[in-house]
């Protein structure tokens, strides 16, 4: 039997977050369990949902731990050896885990995913490659992205490929591999723990596959921007989660030389923008706070 344990974690996301588990209790010749850790969303709904959804196991943290420990949290609470990382405003097929075990991949040695569109049904791309001097800020991204243009629908056209991360509102993991390299870094409370994840799953030799004829729906950041204080913390932490990774997978003069140039361009694009924009000015006093 195909036996997958699905964690989710939840901070106010009710209205996506029932779609998505609608989407999984219909899922066709899959024996899953469903754990959804409450990052503390500190509201009366999640008794609403608890009866509504008996069968998923609720975890009710006291307080927002952030994704990566809150996806341990419910790690440990699971009981099957394949685990599958889900946001909560993502719709899966019917058959989408069906289609997957179908595959015949080794879980052992290959972290998982699928091609994620949005409601325009247009491709989110949630992957990509690793942070590096040329992908460090938003304009050498932006730069880096057009250069590159032809590779991406090269990949468009394939049933699947490798590449360097993706991304964790789908992946799935197996336990061994999970244990192996350390579980998800805590130290990343939200954003670029995927890629740290991917990161050490490929220094052990382990293949991260991007499975393209096959796709959910991700409406992407409505788990993530509930309100201007959320707002505010979830784009703080992906500044800080960057130096972070960095800090962490470079070393010598590559290491420093690169945080200089990511402080550089964080404080810059702050100080430019937060004239005219009260998020950005929020985020720059956020950000100056924790470093």
């Amino acid at each position: 039997m195909n036996n997958i344990s699905i964690i989710i974690v939840n901070f106010k996301s009710w209205k996506p977050l029932e779609l998505c588990l609608n989407s999984l209790i219909n899922q066709t010749n899959i024996n899953s369990e469903i754990i959804v850790v409450d990052n503390h969303s500190n509201d009366s709904k999640i008794n609403l949902f608890k009866k509504k959804y008996g069968s998923v196991k609720w975890i009710e943290n006291d307080k927002n731990y952030g994704f990566s420990k809150a996806c341990n949290i419910g790690e440990i609470k699971s009981k099957f050896d394949i685990l599958l990382f889900l946001n909560p405003d993502t719709i899966l097929k019917p058959d989408s885990l069906e289609n997957i075990f179908n595959k015949k991949i080794d879980f052992n040695k290959t972290l998982i995913s699928i091609k994620q569109v949005n409601n325009k049904n247009k491709n989110t791309y949630a992957y990509g490659n690793f942070l590096g001097f040329l992908t460090f800020n938003g304009i050498l991204r932006f730069l880096y992205r057009q250069l590159n243009k032809k590779t991406k629908k090269k990949l468009d056209k394939l049933n699947y490929f490798y590449p360097d991360w993706v991304s964790g509102s789908f992946i799935i993991i197996s336990k061994k591999i999970f244990y192996e390299i350390g579980k998800w870094d805590e130290r990343f409370w939200m954003y670029y723990e995927d890629m740290d994840l991917c990161k050490r799953a490929r220094n052990i030799d382990k293949n991260v596959l991007m499975i393209n004829d096959l796709f959910c729906y991700h409406f992407h950041g409505l788990s993530s921007r509930i309100d201007y204080e959320t707002e505010i913390k979830t784009k703080t932490e992906v500044l800080l989660s960057k130096i972070k990774y960095v800090k962490k997978h470079f070393i010598g003069f590559n290491k420093l030389l690169l945080v200089y140039f990511i402080y550089f361009s964080i404080l810059f694009e702050l100080l430019l923008f937060s004239t005219f924009s009260k998020v950005k000015r929020g985020i720059l006093l956020a950000f100056l706070k924790r470093i």
